[in-house]
């Protein structure tokens, strides 16, 4: 289960880990908390546990690096990858072999007096005790301590490499020119190869994998085999011709229950994707997914078991259970023809197509948008509830459940166009700001709050409920009146008159009674008892708007502004800015998580301050504090909106952000 940012931000040092060779995450940034932000993409921040990925996001959510052929990274199209266990990557291209040691990719030579048998690269395999092996359109070759060592008899286009788990080396041959067969095991004399004399009917293999109980696959045509020690089961599909050599299998992966997973690169029935178990051929199709109308090129099995899939023409697959998600060249991938899958010892997942190289890895800020579902790429306010439904305020209500996201629009019962500010009451109900009106959500239904002249009540811009369950609401006529709001039940019972009330920007309710405003003029006011006080926040000549605002139970205040984090305690105001350790001074928005630490949404990304932290700057104004930075490296996107909620928690402790970016 991964981390929460909880217990991450009390271990941070308030440095960036270093990058380790070829991770494009390091393990010291997986270690932080998880949070969700919602943009013109919903940012999603979720940790992944070690030596994986996080399977809750989609592929377009993943941090994704392409390098291409035509930038001049790579002298031929890559074809396959393995990574050593002094962490380099290596890519086998078709003009030869090249090291990427997460910086650069550099093309590889051996040493003066050895060469490979052939340039051209179709398999690598990185083994247990550090070595390389190279399969090339000629030979084998093994890299291991500055040695090179070539298998060239019996020749052959070594297409896969497999080291099993007793650390046996096997290889499987394609384009015979002999009949020693298309499988060979390396041992100490050199290769051993199996054919027909041995029980094997495959005429080539393309592809290998191992299964649980030590079994070694190969493919080659429209045959798959398993390999015994004293025995060999073949299988053929259904839907193909056993002399079809070309139109076949092109690769396989293992499961963890002793079933494979066989990709052949015909489509249409008996082809695709199919599973092999217990001797039966089965296709994968769900109702919203066939997979035997994939041309499969490629397949992993990754360490969270999720199925990644490469294909001849459209791009890769993931599937986990019966979800599937698809990525393509449309999307970001290098390319749509897939040669190969891999997964490092970091966990990320790399894609050799015919026009580059893919990474796809963490990112500690994930972000969702219409491809996750959203009925808009842009939002203006997010609210999590407390039965764990996250509602985005955009041109619909959008509700995100269990990783689906579902849309209240005007067809289907929503009374207006743009949702503004959102609001969760005590009793569990939604209160929604509808264009220039205000409703209440409620077991299906929108009830509309009425003003006792009839006019329209305004775009709400922030909601709150105090101590005594009002619910205060400030608007905006499209005329600039300005309203404050006191409703009970759905009636409204005070409003401020207009005079006194300058533009607010963001409410909160005071725990003594009252309400706070945040003034989009800049500073502060508290209106209790029918009284209106202001607070200058003295920040600069002319105090900034304040885009959001925390009460604390002992009546302290913090406010986001332009110019930096302002604390209001006992008449006394004080400020925290880059001065005293911030990144950035201009903040969005703000929120507590569950173990007090303070999070900013800020100009500069996600800014974290631990309680002590804080505690020591109420104490101190001139303190300087340690803090945590994610910015746009670890996926932030940070823009303001001028509607709240802007920021929110839901009960898995996620936290939630706001955020407004048309494009």
């Amino acid at each position: 289960m991964p981390i929460s940012h909880e217990q991450a931000a009390e271990g941070f040092n308030g440095e960036r880990g270093q990058v380790p060779i070829v991770s494009l995450t390091s393990k010291t940034k997986r270690d932080t908390p998880r949070l969700l932000l919602f943009c013109f993409v919903l940012f999603c921040f979720a940790p992944s546990p070690v030596d994986a990925l996080d399977t809750s996001r989609q592929i377009s959510q993943y941090g994704h690096t392409a390098w291409r052929i035509e930038d001049g990274v790579f002298a031929g199209a890559p074809n396959v990858m393995a990574q050593t266990t002094d962490g380099y990557l290596w890519i086998g291209t078709q003009a030869g072999l090249m090291r990427f040691d997460g910086v650069q990719f550099v093309s590889w030579r051996p040493p003066e007096g050895s060469e490979l048998p052939s340039t051209r690269i179709n398999s690598l395999l990185g083994a247990r005790d550090g070595s390389l092996w190279i399969g090339t359109s000629t030979g084998l070759a093994r890299w291991r301590n500055g040695n090179l060592t070539n298998y060239t008899d019996p020749a052959g286009s070594i297409m896969a490499i497999l080291e099993d788990r007793t650390g046996a080396i096997w290889i499987a041959r394609g384009t015979l020119t002999d009949k020693r067969g298309p499988l060979c095991k390396v041992t100490d004399a050199g290769l051993r190869c199996y054919g027909r004399d041995d029980g094997l009917a495959l005429p080539f293999a393309v592809a290998l994998a191992s299964d649980a109980l030590g079994n070694v696959w190969l493919a080659g045509g429209a045959m798959v085999s398993r390999w015994q020690t004293s025995s060999v089961d073949t299988y053929i599909p259904a839907g193909l011709n056993p002399a079809e050599n070309f139109n076949g299998v092109f690769a396989l992966a293992s499961r963890s229950d002793g079933s494979v997973w066989v990709g052949l690169v015909h489509a249409g029935k008996g082809g695709g994707l199919q599973q092999l178990a217990h001797r039966t051929w089965r296709p994968f199709i769900t109702p919203e997914f066939d997979g035997s109308s994939l041309e499969v090129t490629a397949l992993l099995v990754d360490r969270d078991a999720s199925l990644w899939v490469g294909t001849l023409n459209q791009g890769i697959y993931r599937i986990q259970g019966n979800k599937v998600d698809h990525f393509r060249g449309s999307d970001g991938l290098s390319g749509d023809a897939v040669s190969g899958l891999f997964q490092d010892h970091e966990g990320n997942i790399w894609v050799a197509t015919s026009r580059g190289i893919d990474n796809f890895h963490d990112l500690r800020v994930a972000s969702f948008s219409t491809r996750q579902g959203l009925s808009t790429d842009q939002v203006n306010s997010v609210l999590a509830s407390r039965d764990g439904t996250v509602w985005i305020g955009n041109y619909s209500l959008d509700a995100l459940r269990s990783g689906k996201v579902t849309s209240i629009q005007p067809r289907n019962g929503l009374p207006g166009r743009e949702m503004t500010s959102l609001l969760e009451d005590r009793a569990g109900r939604l209160w929604v700001g509808i264009d220039q009106e205000l409703s209440v959500y409620e077991q299906g239904k929108f009830t509309k709050i009425h003003t006792r002249d009839g006019s329209p009540l305004g775009t709400v811009r922030a909601m709150t409920e105090d101590v005594d369950g009002s619910i205060w609401v400030a608007t905006r006529s499209s005329e600039n009146r300005n309203r404050l709001l006191r409703i009970q039940g759905l009636g409204i019972r005070e409003e401020i008159p207009s005079p006194q009330l300058p533009f607010p920007n963001a409410l909160a309710a005071d725990p003594h009674g009252g309400v706070w405003l945040g003034l989009a003029t800049g500073g502060l006011a508290r209106y209790r008892n029918g009284q209106m006080e202001f607070i200058s926040l003295n920040q600069s000549p002319h105090d900034g708007p304040v885009h959001g605002l925390l009460v604390n139970s002992d009546a302290s205040v913090l406010a986001a502004t332009t110019t930096g984090l302002v604390g209001w305690q006992n008449g006394k105001v004080q400020s925290l800015t880059v001065r005293n350790g911030l990144p950035c001074d201009l903040i969005y928005a703000l929120i507590f998580d569950r173990k007090a630490t303070l999070w900013l949404y800020a100009a500069c990304g996600l800014i974290a301050i631990p309680n002590a932290e804080l505690q020591r700057w109420w104490k101190s104004p001139d303190a300087t504090v340690k803090t945590i930075l994610l910015d746009v490296f670890d996926g932030a996107q940070p823009m303001s909106t001028p509607f709240r909620p802007n920021a929110s928690q839901s009960p898995d402790g996620r936290l939630w952000f706001a955020n407004e970016n048309v494009v």
